[in-house]
């Protein structure tokens, strides 16, 4: 009996230390881009091949479409938090996370990082989304292990832009049905605009991880040019994609009004509410509009 709970125990605490690892990237990839596939999905012929989409078939493919995301962005965190530096980093900004934590070694996280990969791999040709499940292996290796999140901050957020859009895209391939329907030409033009978005807006998330930037030497816009510049590179760019935005999807005057009055709103908050806190919260509502 003693032994049998010793085992529980044991697994529930592995268990949490994986939760753990992709915890905090929830709420930024793995619900926003499940709802942008689902969506994407329910659009029939806006966004994919299939004109006549059914509710309760789309809705059934929500725990495949999460479990796509979410083996892509822990495969993606193990390997990140991995690495010295960012241990380092997340010793400041998330000691929580199960390295600085002392939950597990570094090398007892290179051996899940090799028993992971293949899982990945072998998931993605079940659930859909291979292509993209590759492309995203490619940048990871390229973010992590080349030290490409520590390049010029330009750099940093070109990739960034390619992970969302593997993203978006293969969470929408899952959710349209695998080998049943596809994403179609328009779909890839709106992906080009929402890439595009990231770029110019990510440097958002780097505001409230100045500290940890700083910790590791990562030269990001904040750090570079100054929290009142990064601030501003954010405002201009949410402005003109609100005006952008519903010119590509050709809306009415309501659209284009609605599209405005968000934007607005959001440039006030950037520009404004100046703190820790505040920046977190705008990095949430950012992820999700």
């Amino acid at each position: 009996m003693a032994d049998t709970v010793k085992q529980k125990n044991l697994l529930t605490f592995h268990l949490h230390t994986i939760w753990l690892f992709a915890r905090n990237d929830l709420k930024s990839i793995v619900f926003p881009e499940t709802a942008f596939g689902i969506f994407s999905a329910l659009s029939g012929s806006l966004l994919t091949t299939n004109s006549a989409p059914n509710l309760v078939d789309v809705l059934a493919r929500i725990p495949r479409v999460l479990l796509w995301n979410w083996l892509n962005v822990l495969l993606f965190d193990v390997s990140n938090q991995r690495l010295p530096d960012s241990i380092v980093e997340d010793s400041v900004n998330k000691s929580w996370r199960p390295l600085p934590s002392g939950r597990l070694t570094a090398d007892a996280t290179r051996r899940l990082l090799l028993v992971l990969i293949p899982i990945v791999f072998v998931a993605s040709i079940y659930l859909g989304g291979m292509q993209e499940t590759v492309a995203l292996m490619v940048m990871t290796w390229m973010y992590n292990d080349l030290g490409g999140a520590d390049e010029n901050y330009l750099v940093r957020n070109l990739m960034n832009v390619g992970g969302f859009v593997c993203f978006s895209s293969g969470a929408t391939a899952v959710a349209v049905g695998y080998g049943q329907h596809e994403l179609n030409k328009k779909a890839y033009s709106w992906l080009a605009i929402v890439g595009a978005i990231v770029f110019s807006t990510l440097q958002m998330q780097d505001l409230p991880d100045m500290e940890g930037d700083a910790a590791r030497g990562r030269r990001t816009l904040p750090l570079v040019h100054g929290e009142w510049i990064a601030r501003w590179s954010i405002a201009v760019p949410v402005i003109a994609w609100s005006l952008i935005c519903p010119a590509f999807w050709e809306l009415g005057i309501f659209g284009y009004t609605a599209s405005v009055a968000i934007g607005a709103l959001l440039v006030f908050r950037i520009l404004m509410l100046r703190s820790v806190a505040a920046d977190k919260c705008f990095s949430s509502i950012l992820v999700f509009m």
